[in-house]
């Protein structure tokens, strides 16, 4: 089974105006081969209180296409106690199945109080966060650090870029690294060094080509047996989720 592990939903955009709905969404999947995606808001123009209706639209839609569809919340530290129920909403009331943190867009950094909250809380669900990484306001070595102040927590950094993204996975088994948009020799130096268990394979649609990100990057990964291109490709997001 291949799951997308890294697809926004919604919008449009408050940065650059793009969206995707869901039938645009199952059509690119058809397209693609890939049976399930991990779907969160984009940087809603309108998203409510940390995110609180943009993750009432995502949790429609993983009822209506539940087969199909797995539902992040996306979440604001800066609306501090405010983000903190809006997960316990999203992980409980919604049965959202992650949350998806955007320090760049959201404009604040791993060491924000509230970021250490939202990790515990996810901890306590027992769901993995999504963070965007390798940026000024999300340099790896500082996502690790979280991962060392919350061992419960599950931290999956999207992509493979910024200074050490691979060392910030070395050592702690809590941290797993995505494939987004990653070059192909990135992906087989981290399989090399980490394990195919700890690499997770996104597209970041509709940002990137999810067939090129899902299947064609990984055809060209010859050195990649089969039941390494599977775990990545989805047996370890399914193992994270219960699937």
């Amino acid at each position: 089974m291949i799951i997308d592990a890294h697809v926004h939903l919604g919008g449009p955009d408050r940065g650059d105006g793009s969206k995707q709905s869901v039938e645009e969404l199952l059509e690119r999947m058809d397209r693609a081969g890939v049976e399930r995606a991990v779907v969160f808001p984009f940087n809603e123009a309108e998203p409510g209180i940390s995110f609180a209706s943009a993750n009432n639209f995502i949790a429609k839609a993983q009822r209506e296409h539940g087969e199909r569809i797995i539902g992040f919340a996306r979440l604001d530290p800066h609306c501090r106690e405010g983000a903190i129920l809006e997960a316990k909403r999203a992980l409980g009331e919604l049965e959202l199945k992650g949350i998806k943190l955007h320090p760049t867009a959201q404009r604040f950094y791993p060491d924000h109080p509230f970021v250490v909250r939202i990790l515990q809380t996810a901890a306590r669900f027992s769901v993995p966060v999504v963070f965007d990484n390798g940026k000024p306001e999300s340099r790896n070595a500082e996502l690790a650090r979280l991962a060392e102040l919350v061992p419960g927590a599950t931290i999956i950094l999207a992509h493979m870029r910024g200074e050490g993204f691979i060392e910030a996975c070395e050592g702690r088994d809590n941290v797993y690294l995505g494939t987004v948009k990653a070059k192909p020799e990135h992906v087989l130096k981290a399989v090399e060094t980490l394990g195919a268990e700890r690499i997770i394979a996104g597209s970041d649609a509709p940002y990137a080509s999810m067939r090129y990100e899902m299947v064609e990057k990984f055809e060209v990964l010859e050195s990649l047996s089969d039941e390494e291109k599977e775990l990545i490709r989805g047996g370890n997001m399914a193992r994270l989720l219960g699937l």
